[in-house]
């Protein structure tokens, strides 16, 4: 990759093109939400990359991390953070960028959004004896400039070649959290416009988010739902940011 841009998005379509839907949820993905970040890119000359394969499969197809092979594609993405870039930024692939999104802020260290309380903040704080004010972020968009994309990039990697795994789930986004606990310093929460998750309990509504996150068993409802009722996702999308 010939690099134009500070910024590079990254993004994984591997296999099932998702790491928690089903065959139903493959068609809006690849035919809407990605190339929503494509275009996104597009519009603001930002480098992109479409992660397809699993990176040394030889050494890692077993799968024996994470819960789920699945669950190891979404690990995929520390192998390709270590690019140069001066900022790297991982997408979820059933994230919708809307046409009027905000270009990329600059910005320091490593920025994630808060997700609303739920039982994985609940059980991520019991295990690491933090205090109920502690936050619990979501990983499905991460933000790392140059220095920190490398040092989580080589953290990932180490604790999957060490079988180190997270304390409460076992999961990337667990392991994140405790990253983002070791490493308090350079961390910063980001505003819920940059990764807005409607469908999870207690969220706080926006009235104009950049990014729009199908997140969770109930995000993959919702566009199942929508398909069945022949609803067009674009439209559904604009309708939802006009509800407060």
């Amino acid at each position: 990759m010939n690099k134009k841009s500070k910024y590079l998005i990254l993004q994984l379509d591997i296999e099932s093109g998702t790491q928690w839907g089903n065959a139903k949820t493959i068609n809006p993905i690849r035919n809407i939400f990605i190339p929503s970040v494509k275009e996104y890119c597009k519009k603001y000359k930002y480098d992109y990359s479409l992660i397809k394969e699993i990176n040394n499969e030889a050494r890692y197809g077993n799968f024996d991390f994470l819960d789920t092979k699945e669950k190891h594609y979404s690990f995929e993405r520390y192998f390709h953070f270590n690019k140069g870039y001066d900022y790297t930024i991982y997408i979820d692939n059933d994230v919708y960028v809307f046409p009027d999104a905000q270009p990329l802020p600059e910005f320091k260290g490593l920025r994630n959004v808060r997700e609303p309380e739920g039982n994985s903040a609940k059980k991520f704080r019991e295990v690491n004896n933090l205090d109920s004010s502690y936050g619990y972020y979501n990983s499905g968009v991460t933000f790392c400039d140059n220095p920190t994309a490398k040092k989580l990039s080589n953290y990932m990697i180490s604790r999957l070649d060490k079988k180190n795994r997270p304390k409460a789930k076992n999961t990337d986004n667990m392991m994140l959290n405790e990253f983002i606990i070791e490493n308090k310093d350079i961390f910063e929460e980001m505003g819920s416009e940059w990764n807005y998750m409607p469908f999870l309990p207690n969220v706080k509504k926006i009235k104009k988010p950049n990014f729009f996150h199908f997140v969770g068993v109930t995000g993959k409802g919702i566009i199942n739902s929508l398909i069945d009722k022949n609803v067009n996702i674009e439209n559904f999308l604009t309708w939802s940011r006009e509800i407060k």
